[in-house]
């Protein structure tokens, strides 16, 4: 019977995943994330900027590295994994940035994240996602991967000049990078404490945020980060990944990734633009 009940397990689990990011592409999704544990997290009146894209494409350091960066902290929407949060903003005239990576990098990460949810269903899952995006992305900036954790930047800096803003840019330094990772790291040790969430909703300062960890550490033994889960590279991955890379090469999965190729390349080639309709 174990083995009945895990297949019954994992096919609920894809169904669920398939299932939200179906309803993550349609604007009404948004006032149901607003009542929710994630409510700071989505646009609202007072947003400044949105900064989304699909899961591990750097959304967390994104939103991190441009709160720091700033004088004061402002209100970022981010890290809902959602088109229609991209979609809505865009309309709006909201300073709007989508992040995209690569897909097979993107699919192998969020899968080991999701376990046991299939290549399949993330694949699929990633073309909904920029095939949303794609016909509203000449009015967003263009964040890839690799730009957004080297030279992010230069990306705040086309977004001031895109959208006549003024935040500062990010400089990638190792003291700024460090402060980044620290942030990533508490927030994912403690996800019941809302301290780094609040900082990103520009509610609380950096100070307060350092505060709130101090007072913890003071009272706690230190929890051991989740590998999995926590949104920055590590080591220990490598090996699964490689297993999975060789999975997603296979050729039952051809087509979708040719369709999930198609779709990152159609975001890329909007890199730079300030107007126009794909």
């Amino acid at each position: 019977m174990t083995l009945p009940r895990r297949k019954g397990r994992v096919a609920l689990k894809n169904l669920r995943y398939g299932v939200r990011s179906r309803a993550a592409t349609v604007p009404a999704y948004l006032s149901f994330a607003r009542l929710g544990e994630h409510r700071d997290e989505v646009l609202v009146d007072a947003t400044a900027v949105v900064i989304d894209g699909f899961p591990r494409s750097a959304n967390t350091f994104a939103s991190v590295a441009f709160q720091t960066a700033q004088e004061r902290p402002v209100r970022i929407a981010h890290n809902l994994h959602s088109a229609a949060h991209l979609t809505v903003a865009a309309m709006r005239g909201v300073p709007t940035l989508v992040l995209v990576r690569e897909p097979t990098d993107a699919a192998l990460s969020e899968a080991i994240r999701e376990h046991p949810v299939s290549l399949r269903t993330v694949l699929a899952a990633y073309c909904r996602f920029y095939e949303t995006v794609a016909p509203h992305v000449g009015s967003m900036i263009v964040g890839e991967f690799a730009g957004v954790t080297t030279d992010f930047g230069s990306i705040i800096v086309e977004m001031n000049r895109r959208f006549g803003t003024t935040f500062r840019p990010f400089e990638h330094t190792s003291e700024s990078t460090e402060l980044v990772f620290r942030l990533i790291d508490e927030r994912e040790r403690r996800p019941a404490v809302k301290a780094v969430d609040e900082y990103l909703a520009g509610k609380v300062s950096l100070d307060d945020v350092r505060a709130a960890y101090r007072d913890l550490e003071a009272k706690e033994v230190p929890s051991s980060l989740p590998e999995g889960s926590v949104p920055r590279p590590v080591m220990s991955r490598t090996e699964l990944k490689e297993e999975l890379r060789r999975d997603l090469e296979a050729a039952p999965l051809t087509s979708l990734r040719q369709r999930a190729e198609r779709a990152y390349q159609r975001i890329l080639d909007w890199r730079g633009t300030t107007e126009g309709s794909v």
